[in-house]
């Protein structure tokens, strides 16, 4: 979601006209969309048992609307389909001749095999393996869109082998700057969605392996925590854990932090918290895992176990965070990852041949 709402006002400040078709979870619509688009139309999830029993994947079936393909089929304007999920209507005889494009956000077969792999309730645990495989099946139809925009160096390998047109598109979020503090931190943070399963066995392992091994204060923040990690968190005098921060609260954790340690355990599409601890925090200890495809190698102290981990923090605790470090980082990520440079790219490729691309309009699903 914070890639979709950032990439929009970037085409919104390109005076790109927008026509936004999303579905809703039971959630209050945000106003803000309504400022930043054309139209805004909501639709339900169909989330009967009938999306379990096909042979396309659920979050695909689940997505269908006779309501929306009517008003997709009211206009000729490009079609831009956020993600894998969206994509039911995509060589649906209704839409043959418009342009379409796809954003993947990761590769979602391997997103579902890797949550199998990390998951320990049974019936859970199925339901990814089998979404899995359809998602696999389902992917080829991806060949159907005008271009595809993966969010990753490594996806853009990826997709590049089955699509004639893949063009990397980086992450949209919400820094237009580094805004790092220098001097020192008092804490190390790990912060991401704890309902994830993937980032309870990291936070189980830091817990077990780093932060129960060291003295200074650490911090865990993040949507949804478990019982149980909130138990094995508690255990420990120098871990805090703070579940559901807000934005403004996260981003004020990630600033005052000394160290955001961010290991990852599966390579996939791009995670937005490292661009986050990049551009908002200090010193950022990672994996090569987690670095894989994003160009930031170089600002980041690589440990790939726990006691190269506790090395680092212990070396990082005694060094300020300065000036010269900080422009150093914005010397490499300053253009690189700029939301505006981004949007005119894809809207080049979206709008081939029309000079007036910043009057049209888009259909963004």
């Amino acid at each position: 979601m914070i890639d979709t709402y950032y990439r929009i006002r970037a085409l919104h400040d390109l005076g790109i006209q927008i026509h936004l078709h999303c579905f809703e979870y039971g959630r209050n619509n945000p106003g803000v969309l309504a400022s930043l688009c054309k139209s805004v139309n909501y639709y339900q999830r169909n989330m009967g048992i009938s999306g379990h029993l096909s042979v396309m994947p659920h979050v695909v079936f689940s997505r269908q609307s006779e309501k929306l393909l009517q008003n997709l089929t009211t206009d000729n304007h490009p079609v831009l389909f956020d993600g894998l999920h969206t994509t039911y209507y995509l060589d649906h005889p209704s839409l043959a001749g418009r342009k379409k494009f796809v954003r993947v956000h990761n590769i979602e077969h391997r997103f579902y095999r890797n949550l199998t792999k990390s998951e320990k309730n049974l019936i859970k645990k199925s339901y990814y393996a089998v979404e899995s495989f359809r998602l696999w099946w389902y992917e080829k139809r991806l060949t159907k869109a005008d271009a595809i925009f993966p969010i990753s160096l490594s996806d853009n390998q990826y997709f590049s082998s089955e699509n004639k047109t893949v063009r990397i598109l980086l992450p949209f979020f919400p820094f237009n700057k580094l805004e790092c503090l220098t001097g020192c931190g008092h804490y190390i943070i790990y912060h991401g969605n704890l309902w994830l399963s993937e980032n309870q066995v990291i936070c189980e392992f830091l817990i077990d392996k780093v932060f129960s091994k060291i003295t200074y204060p650490c911090i865990i923040a993040g949507k949804s925590p478990s019982a149980k990690l909130r138990a094995k968190a508690s255990h420990h005098k120098n871990i805090t854990l703070i579940p559901d921060p807000d934005e403004e609260q996260m981003t004020r954790l990630i600033k005052d932090a000394h160290i955001n340690l961010i290991p990852a355990r599966t390579c996939n599409g791009f995670r937005l918290k490292l661009l986050y601890a990049l551009f908002a925090g200090r010193h950022c200890i990672t994996n090569n895992m987690m670095l894989k495809g994003t160009y930031l190698n170089s600002l980041c102290h690589i440990a790939d176990d726990s006691a190269s981990v506790i090395e680092k923090i212990n070396c990082l605790m005694e060094q300020p965070f300065t000036e010269e470090m900080i422009s150093g980082r914005a010397s490499i990520i300053g253009e690189t990852y700029s939301n505006i440079r981004n949007a005119e790219m894809m809207v080049s490729i979206i709008f081939s041949g029309n000079q007036e691309f910043p009057s049209s309009a888009v259909n963004n699903k």
